[in-house]
């Protein structure tokens, strides 16, 4: 930390507006780009192309986004072109998959059949897309642990899910005219953020379950002939069952009597598993007469379903695997098959909040800026520090966004690691004032509310790192002590709140944990308080 101390702190200018307020960040590229013309070549040179695209996605925090996208669009399409010149296209046919035409007309326009069946790659759209599952095949890498049985890995990740992105109501899960949403953010940044509405939060842990290996949809209940399907949540298909996940709960739905993780046959048989989340006041809205109706939603997003990604799913391995295909049919089927009741076809469709997710993007493109600018905006803070050992060099970073990334591929720890990282972007006050002090003076304020909440996110994330670690003690200091205790008013006194509950059942600390849970007031707070009478009922026994 000495080093920092001395360091000059340096604003990137994309950062600040002319009132001292942030602009909308941009991690990449938006312009559009033309792919160069490409002979064919060998498919060693091919695979050097696609390794190099491969490698810069995996390290954008040692790049500026802006070249390495364009250097990933280029290559890509290099790669892509070679391949359909030598004819090695031929052996990974493709198809739009049927399940495309259950879309309304609405959504399916964002992405024709020509477009999807194109093998040429977008320069904005198509890399950020394969940033975000970069990111995604990292985390659920490490956030699997060492479980082994499909249903533990699951936990695991769903585990990773609740603790990482703190839950907010935007956007919904089906907007409407009166909840219309604005946080349609993608993936990439709605992982960057580290908050989720219920519908992102399934969307990330499907999205997790793919990349470990694992098939997940969701379900929905509802007529789906009458177009009355209402998305629930998702479900693990495992040893020919579904087993249940409450996202917006932040808990797996418990089996019989509480032990393991409950199965859509098992809420269809035993109606106390289901009505075991309802509260005195507040009755769980699904109960087990809605079971035999249940529709499967197979979350393929545009990106999964494009030719050009499944011709780049088949040619991706080792530790640069990325699962980006998905056989929508195929695992529709499979899934509808562990469900009660008859095996419809008509109940098997795909997830719309994806696709809405697109084009709520492009109908309301300066309100979903604007509100992606105001939380993403404190990773663009940078900061001028010495070289590796303290040389004499200086280098440009930005800690809280190396931070981020580096912790989604599991890097913590050492001087070039996530926690380091998160620490640097936490300077002293007086590092900051004088930072300050050197700005224009109509840019004091911004500047001061930027720090400031670069600060705090640093803060928070390490609370949550050490927990996901098993440091107790020190999660809960930084959680409570660093955030609840100094920053009540901080936005992310809720999730802070819920995670130091985790911490201090952990620490043996029960009846403080209880408290924590029972004064939630965010969307979670259902399953917080039947976690708390869970905690009670075990203290009694």
């Amino acid at each position: 930390m000495a080093a920092l101390a001395a360091a000059a702190l340096v604003v990137v200018t994309a950062g600040c507006g002319g009132q001292g307020g942030p602009s909308t960040p941009r991690f990449g590229v938006n312009a559009a780009a033309a792919p160069r013309p490409v002979q064919a070549m060998p498919e060693g040179v091919r695979q050097q192309l696609l390794d190099g695209a491969m490698t810069v996605l995996g390290r954008l925090d040692g790049y500026d986004e802006a070249s390495a996208f364009a250097q990933v669009f280029d290559r890509l399409n290099q790669w892509s072109h070679g391949l359909v010149l030598a004819g090695d296209d031929a052996g990974h046919p493709w198809k739009l998959d049927p399940l495309y035409a259950t879309l309304p007309p609405t959504l399916a326009a964002g992405a024709t059949p020509e477009a999807l069946g194109s093998a040429v790659f977008d320069a904005a759209d198509d890399v950020a897309a394969l940033r975000d599952q970069r990111w995604l095949a990292d985390i659920a890498a490490t956030a699997r642990g060492d479980a082994i049985d499909d249903v533990a890995v699951a936990g695991n990740l769903f585990a990773w899910t609740v603790r990482s992105l703190a839950i907010v109501s935007d956007p919904p899960p089906v907007p409407t005219d009166d909840n219309p949403g604005t946080r349609w953010f993608s993936i990439g940044e709605v992982l960057l953020s580290g908050r989720a509405s219920g519908a992102q939060r399934a969307w990330i842990f499907l999205e997790l379950l793919r990349h470990a290996g694992l098939d997940g949809v969701m379900l929905a209940t509802g007529d789906a002939a009458a177009g009355g399907l209402r998305p629930w949540l998702p479900g693990v298909i495992s040893g020919g069952e579904c087993h249940l996940f409450e996202p917006t709960y932040g808990l797996a739905v418990p089996g019989p009597g509480g032990v393991g993780v409950a199965t859509a046959r098992q809420a269809a048989a035993d109606p106390a598993i289901l009505r075991g989340l309802s509260l005195p006041d507040r009755p769980y809205p699904v109960q087990a007469a809605d079971m035999a109706t249940l529709s499967v939603l197979v979350p393929a997003a545009p990106l999964n379903l494009a030719r050009r990604m499944h011709l780049l799913d088949g040619q991706l391995a080792g530790s640069g695997r990325i699962d980006l295909a998905i056989a929508a049919s195929a695992l529709g089927t499979a899934a509808l098959a562990t469900l009660p009741g008859t095996a419809d076809a008509g109940r098997v469709r795909l997830w719309e909040f994806p696709w809405e997710t697109l084009r709520r993007r492009r109908e309301l493109a300066a309100a979903v800026s604007a509100a992606a600018a105001r939380e993403l905006a404190p990773l663009l803070v940078s900061l001028e520090e010495r070289g590796p050992g303290g040389r004499d060099e200086r280098r440009i970073v930005r800690p809280l966004y190396a931070a981020r990334l580096r912790e989604f591929r599991g890097d913590l720890a050492g001087p070039d690691g996530a926690k380091m990282a998160y620490l640097r972007a936490r300077p002293s006050a007086a590092v900051i004032a004088d930072t300050i002090r050197q700005a224009p003076p109509d840019q004091a304020d911004g500047l001061r509310r930027l720090y400031d909440a670069m600060k705090e996110d640093a803060t928070y994330w390490l609370g949550v790192l050490t927990l996901s670690e098993g440091d107790d003690a020190t999660a809960a200091d930084y959680l409570g002590r660093m955030i609840l205790d100094a920053a009540p008013d901080s936005r992310w006194a809720d999730a802070a709140r819920l995670n130091l509950a985790v911490a201090e059942q952990a620490l043996g600390h029960t009846d403080k944990a209880i408290a924590l849970l029972r004064a939630d007031p965010s969307p979670q707070r259902f399953g917080s308080r039947l976690k708390a009478a869970q905690l009670e009922q075990a203290r009694g026994r």
